[in-house]
Formats: structure tokens, sequence, C-alpha cells
């Protein structure tokens, strides 16, 4: 059992509650593909989740994990060592893959209206946070811990 599957496996009823529903995995060569259109190498650990699958869609407020073509496709409007990651309600908020030579972080600006919040230093982590939050809006859902670091300010 990989990471994705473990954390599906541990929150399971919350898996269920929230409607997700895994994309079929990548190939390495579309792993490969897309490093070289974003000119990014990707960390081993997010190529483990796109490996085990291409990004998710959820029914809790239209949240997702982006699929590696459509992060692709939105590349340009980031620095070159950001991707975005996840969205909900069609790009209301989003998510961003920070990486850097040996390391990576997940962070969220609030639509560059704030600093930098970073949520995490791994992909299964902030999924682990996404599903034991119960959400987007859950009681310790994302958004309310990207509140509390904003009221820490």
């Amino acid at each position: 059992m990989n990471k994705l599957e473990f954390l599906l496996e541990k929150y399971k009823k919350q898996s269920i509650e929230l409607g997700i529903a895994l994309n079929p995995p990548a190939t390495i060569e579309e792993i490969k593909t897309f490093e070289e259109r974003v000119n990014i190498k990707l960390p081993f650990e997010i190529k483990e989740f796109y490996l085990t699958a291409n990004g998710f869609e959820t029914l809790d407020y239209l949240f997702r994990i982006i699929p590696l073509e459509e992060i692709s496709e939105y590349k340009a409007e980031l620095p070159s060592n950001r991707i975005y990651f996840a969205e909900y309600m069609i790009y209301s908020d989003t998510w961003e893959i920070n990486i850097s030579e040996d390391s990576y972080q997940i962070i969220n600006n609030d639509h560059s209206s704030s600093a930098d919040i970073i949520f995490s230093n791994s992909i299964f982590e902030f999924i682990d946070k996404y599903l034991d939050g119960n959400g987007i809006f859950g009681e310790r859902g994302i958004f309310w811990q990207q509140e509390q670091f904003l009221n820490r300010e």
C-alpha cells in the first residue's frame, strides 16, 4: 500500500463523504514530458503521488488536485520554480508547489494579497490535513488553517 492509498484508507469515511475520485495514474513518460515542458524536476514524493493518481476530483466545493497536463497549461502564470497543485471552485483559490533544489513547500498566498503561507513540506501531509480537517471548510479544514496563519500576523 502506498502513501496515498494509506491516507484514503485511514480517512475512509471522510474520503467517501468528500466524494474523492482518483484520476488514473500518470506514467513515467508523462511525468518526464511534464518536467521537460515546465522545466522543473519534480521531487520524488510528488512523482510518487502522480504515479498513483494524476490528481483527483472531489464534491467538496470542487476541490481537486490538478492533473499534470493542466498544470503545464497554466505554468506561465507563476515564477519559474512554482507550479499550481490544487484548487477549488474553479480556481477561486489555489495552492502552489514552490520547488527548490533540495526541497519543496505547498503554499497559498491568498491571490497574492498576503505573504506566502506554507501549509506543508509534503504532498501527503497536505492531503492528510485536508482529509483530517474534513475538507476545505470542515471544522479543521484547510481554509480555517489558512485563516489561523493570517490572524497570527
